[in-house]
């Protein structure tokens, strides 16, 4: 009986602890559920509204620019000042309503306040194109793809092709063969032309020129205001890498210039932010070699005396540097045997006794790269 007693009160606490654990979740879901439905009963922005609002789709004033005019979604081989549209995403989510009014509509800056001047947007309008603008600043944009026009075109000239192998070969029911010809040629240089452009855009290829985090030209620096190479990458004189300038030696001149002539305030910004918060820029490296080759700038700039723009091409005419040549080790071989070396006045090579008596004597009347052993394997491959 004693037994049965202790057993049934010891049942009884465990089905009192269910309960009131019971009742512990239910009313947490309660809360939860109380939360949710209050979220679903505040106005939601229409992200449509907002889209087309962006894409001057709906009016947002008489002669006012869209959004997607200045501030586009992809970037292309000629230099936008503006913010891409990533970039003021995120600066707008950050932003309450009343402070996305005051930017858009008030704004501060010379750069802004001529473009933003003719802006009319009723707060509802203000309030779908922000809720947009956070959308994209959560989500992303999303990866350029190929056109589908190309995509087609390429299919279509690949059929083409093998028709016209078919009836060379087999069928044979066209007898101009010049058409066949004609029609393989032209897909040929159409679809290598795309699949070049495709493997450019991985990378190390000619022409490469990827988005960097911060708009920097080097027509702006190098030419219009006539800064030295060496000034920002100190290092190529003296080591194997050229360098990479810091926020800080950016800082000797922005700390005065906070407003560039063509980019306004917002590339500006990034630099002092940088500095400021102690952070490093993440630069996109262009001219890049594989793991198991060996280069060193100083070799070339310091002891070859080559100038910057044999390898790297006039820089100081690109607004967004690419790279101009495809750096191959063919092209640096080609290059080593027809370089002159400045061989009498150049201490480094003192050591070239022969070679040196050589020239005195007549018998050579130049040295080449190649001649002092730049071509030798182990000297990029060791």
């Amino acid at each position: 009986m004693v037994k049965t007693l202790s057993k049934s009160r010891s049942s009884g606490k465990i089905f009192l602890k269910f309960f009131l654990i019971f009742l512990i979740v239910s009313s947490t879901t309660n809360v939860g559920a109380q939360e949710k439905h209050s979220q679903k009963g505040a106005p939601e922005p229409d992200l449509k509204v907002g889209e087309r609002l962006y894409y001057g789709l709906i009016s947002t004033g008489e002669d006012a620019k869209a959004c997607a005019s200045c501030h586009t979604y992809y970037t292309s081989d000629t230099i936008n000042w503006n913010p891409s549209a990533l970039e003021m995403a995120q600066v707008a989510a950050d932003m309450d309503l009343a402070t996305f009014k005051s930017h858009l509509l008030t704004p501060s800056g010379a750069m802004r306040e001529k473009v933003h001047i003719n802006y009319e947007l009723t707060d509802e309008q203000l309030f779908n194109l922000h809720g947009y603008l956070t959308e994209l600043a959560d989500s992303g944009v999303p990866q350029k793809k190929m056109s589908i026009n190309t995509i087609l075109i390429f299919l279509l000239l690949g059929v083409l092709m093998a028709v016209a192998l078919v009836d060379i070969f087999f069928t044979k029911k066209i007898k101009f063969k010049l058409i066949h010809i004609l029609i393989i040629m032209a897909g040929l240089a159409y679809q290598g032309k795309v699949i070049a452009h495709t493997l450019i855009d991985f990378g190390r290829s000619p022409d490469y020129m990827p988005d960097q985090p911060i708009k920097f030209s080097h027509k702006v620096h190098a030419q219009d205001n006539q800064i030295d190479c060496n000034y920002c990458h100190y290092n190529a004189q003296h080591g194997k890498s050229a360098g990479i300038p810091s926020a800080g030696l950016c800082m000797n001149c922005h700390m005065v210039v906070r407003n560039g002539t063509n980019s306004g305030q917002f590339e500006i910004a990034k630099i002092v932010d940088a500095y400021e918060n102690n952070n490093d820029i993440e630069w996109i490296r262009i001219h890049n070699l594989p793991d198991h080759v060996y280069f060193n700038h100083s070799q070339h700039v310091n002891a070859g005396q080559l100038d910057c723009a044999e390898c790297h091409g006039t820089v100081e005419e690109m607004h967004i540097l690419k790279q101009e040549n495809d750096l191959s080790m063919g092209w640096c071989l080609d290059c080593h045997k027809k370089t002159n070396v400045n061989f009498r006045d150049n201490d480094y090579y003192k050591t070239f006794e022969a070679l040196h008596k050589d020239i005195q004597e007549g018998a050579l009347d130049s040295i080449k790269a190649a001649d002092v052993g730049a071509n030798d394997c182990m000297n990029c491959h060791h």
